[in-house]
């Protein structure tokens, strides 16, 4: 076998290794685990609440921990505007609300409903 025939048989076997080592590597990287998102979580008067930043949507979580009924008022942000959310919440409740397109800006106990 000539001598240039013999380099450009192990450039071509170095390329394809090159090649699928890049391919697995990639596949690798595509299989790794989602990065996870910030979960916030405060206590607020009587309430407790958590959310976590989402794509799309949030979702706040809350639970009244006091032996009456609370109004928890969520403020929110959707972009250029400021909107507000009242929940009135039984004693010792829970729930929870998804917000489209928004950002939690506080989350406030408004005393007794």
């Amino acid at each position: 076998m000539p001598m240039s025939s013999r380099r450009t048989s192990l450039r071509t076997r170095a390329a394809v290794f090159a090649a699928a080592s890049l391919a697995a590597a990639g596949l690798g990287v595509g299989t790794a685990a989602p990065a996870s998102a910030d979960v916030h979580r405060g206590v607020a008067g009587c309430f407790a609440w958590s959310w976590g930043d989402g794509n799309t949507s949030v979702t706040v979580y809350w639970s009244n921990r006091c032996n009456n009924k609370r109004k928890l008022n969520i403020k929110y942000s959707l972009g250029w505007t400021t909107k507000s959310y009242t929940a009135v919440v039984g004693a010792n409740g829970k729930g929870h609300k998804k917000f489209q397109t928004a950002s939690i800006v506080s989350i406030t106990d408004g005393g007794r409903a």
